[in-house]
């Protein structure tokens, strides 16, 4: 028994609870302002040749060091686009980065897509040297030191391009994309390497291999006929090939949609999460997850996987090689967060009070932001911070800063300052009270108390 609570005992008078512990965030930050809009030409085309709508977000925003994370001179990488409207199609969709966060000018990398850079061609010519050939762009992940990006979904060259090939049936393939480590001003190589890859949602490295996942169909009959399946695809030369580790069609052919849409490695196991979209007769859309574990494959039910079994997950953020984070919806549109670590899923309840929209490292390993919307006030949006110590001890993120922009959609921490995407196209900037040093750590300065 403690002190105070054996005097409160003696007295006949409760003690008094103890004052909150305030939680310090240093340095504080500044509102967020306006800093870059990266994709104005990009939102230009969308606003003419879609005038009843399209995506007009930043996807994701992701910072990108070679030599290490949160060391100068990392870039600040975007990503936007359009699958639905295949705005693509339309105009290229590229890689675009800041070299320096005094710079809010964007920059479009080259990528090489075939001769005479590439012994073979990655798809159709290409219309610009920083031409990708996709619709859209988001996520970056990065796998053993490099950055890689999956192809969500080819655009019409690239489809025709690999129709024209000589088989039996018209051919389906994906692309997945690797930043080259080479001096100079950064160049992505295409791989369109992924069989029966309509779409190419995600990305990672695990047990020596790069697995990706999405869906499609071996070729245009079994896509034509209704045949569409999830896919988890396995490469063990850095991406040159794929094949297909796992592949389930959806139950009723031409009755809906089916795909594997995110990854997370956690120890020695694979987590890949999916979903059955039964839009034709109606129904809701349920989640279908497998964890992979010493080459064998485990269907997540409710026994492994809690209530995150029956959802569609979101997104997933590994933390370090053991623990990860997962965003899921609920039928009703509503999120939950799931911790996972060490193979082991749990809820994250902590965290109920916020919707999460993104998540991205801090200053220093094991530190954490993210952009959040209340889940009692949903167009309230703050940027909040966590550290994996506190997440893996139960204690709830810190508010850090209130945003009163559009809407947020991503969030990177890039040399001391806070970058916010929005729907609307832009990039925000919320800059350190106190100056940030280049060897990565904050000059000594004023502080902010957050009560929790």
């Amino acid at each position: 028994m403690s002190l105070l609570a054996g005097v409160a005992l003696a007295t006949g008078c409760a003690a008094p609870p103890p004052p909150p512990v305030p939680r310090v965030v240093t340095p504080p930050y500044q509102a967020a302002e306006t800093w870059s809009e990266p994709i104005a030409d990009y939102l230009a085309i969308g606003r003419e040749k879609f005038p009843d709508g399209f995506t007009t977000s930043i996807t994701a925003l992701e910072t990108f060091d070679p030599d290490g994370p949160g060391r100068e001179p990392a870039r600040l990488w975007i990503a936007y686009g359009d699958a639905t409207r295949n705005m693509g199609t339309q105009t290229p969709i590229e890689f675009r980065y800041f070299e320096d966060a005094s710079d809010p000018q964007p920059k479009s990398a080259v990528v090489l897509a075939g001769p005479p850079d590439l012994d073979m061609p990655q798809g159709a010519p290409q219309r610009t040297q920083t031409d990708t050939g996709e619709e859209q762009i988001e996520p970056y992940r990065v796998i053993d030191g490099m950055l890689w990006q999956a192809g969500v979904d080819s655009n019409d060259p690239d489809e025709l391009w690999t129709q024209a090939k000589p088989a039996p049936q018209r051919l389906i393939e994906g692309n997945v994309f690797m930043l080259l480590a080479q001096p100079g001003d950064p160049t992505w190589r295409k791989f369109r390497s992924i069989p029966g890859g309509e779409h190419v949602h995600d990305i990672c490295g695990h047990d020596g291999a790069i697995w990706a996942v999405g869906s499609g169909s071996a070729d245009r009959g079994e896509w034509e006929s209704g045949e569409i399946f999830r896919y988890l695809w396995k490469s063990t030369d850095g991406g040159v090939t794929f094949e297909p580790a796992l592949r389930v069609m959806f139950p009723d052919a031409g009755k809906g949609d089916t795909r594997f849409r995110r990854l997370l490695p956690s120890g020695d196991a694979l987590f890949v999460f999916g979903y059955v979209n039964p839009f034709v007769d109606g129904g809701p859309v349920e989640g279908r997850h497998v964890m992979l574990r010493e080459e064998s494959f485990t269907e997540l039910t409710a026994d492994e996987a809690g209530d995150l079994a029956g959802m569609m997950v979101m997104r997933t953020w590994p933390l370090d090689g053991d623990t990860g984070l997962v965003l899921a919806r609920n039928p009703d549109r509503s999120t939950r967060m799931f911790l996972v670590e060490s193979g082991a899923i749990e809820p994250l309840d902590s965290w109920s009070e916020y919707s999460v929209v993104d998540i991205a490292p801090g200053a220093e390993p094991g530190e954490f932001v993210m952009v959040a919307n209340h889940a009692a006030d949903p167009d309230r949006a703050s940027v909040l911070s966590f550290s994996l110590a506190g997440l893996r001890a139960g204690r709830t993120p810190v508010e850090m800063l209130e945003l009163f922009e559009a809407a947020p959609t991503a969030i990177a921490w890039w040399n001391g300052d806070l970058f916010i995407g929005t729907d609307d196209g832009r990039v925000l900037r919320a800059a350190a009270a106190a100056p940030w040093s280049p060897a990565g750590r904050p000059v000594p300065g004023p502080s902010i108390k957050v009560e929790r």
